[in-house]
């Protein structure tokens, strides 16, 4: 058995403009605010490659001066990985170029490291378990006397992109609990 979900790229862009602006907390007093993206496309076999403009607020030295960015690169990866709970389809944001301007390239790619390493350290992604949001057992009525249970159970779940969606498929198994005996007599 298996379930397929599929977000389609108009889909893409109504949910990215609902979600924009958005601000990231980064570090103890740092801030990033992505504004509403200028391009926004799929990329076969890679995810989502967004541009927008960008305002960072990180303190130094006691200042706190924003550094405006301007067509910032970023793409968001959807993958599905293991994790402690359970599988999850995860959406993880990678920044390629942080437009910063007026800069030597060289600073600006210690930016674009940075950024992606305080990303990484604050878990910035959007994850769903989605096994264990999948993953039911249906009570059957008491009238059927030999089975008490319909288990249903996300097991292997797979995305991909094209150049047009996200498809999520997730490959389920399902058993049927028997009732015990010593509860047959009694339903």
């Amino acid at each position: 058995m298996r379930l397929e979900a599929i977000l389609s790229q108009d889909d893409l862009r109504d949910l990215i403009a609902q979600l924009m602006p958005v601000e990231i907390r980064l570090g103890d007093s740092a801030m990033l605010t992505f504004e509403k993206p200028t391009q926004l496309s799929l990329v076969a076999n890679e995810g989502i490659s967004i541009v927008c403009d960008a305002t960072l607020h990180w303190p130094i030295l006691g200042m706190d001066l924003p550094v405006r960015m301007r067509a910032l690169k970023g793409r968001i990866h959807p993958k599905v990985r293991p994790a402690t709970s359970g599988d999850v389809l995860a959406f993880e944001l990678q920044i390629e170029h942080a437009g910063v301007s007026l800069i030597p390239a060289a600073f600006e790619d210690r930016v674009t490291a940075l950024l992606n390493q305080e990303l990484v350290s604050k878990h910035i992604e959007l994850a769903w378990n989605y096994r264990k949001t999948l993953t039911h057992v249906f009570a059957l009525p008491a009238a059927l006397l030999s089975a008490s249970g319909l288990s249903l159970g996300a097991r292997i779940g797979a995305v991909t992109v094209t150049e047009s969606e996200i498809r999520f498929v997730v490959e389920f198994g399902a058993e049927v609990q028997a009732r015990p005996p010593h509860q047959r007599s009694s339903a």
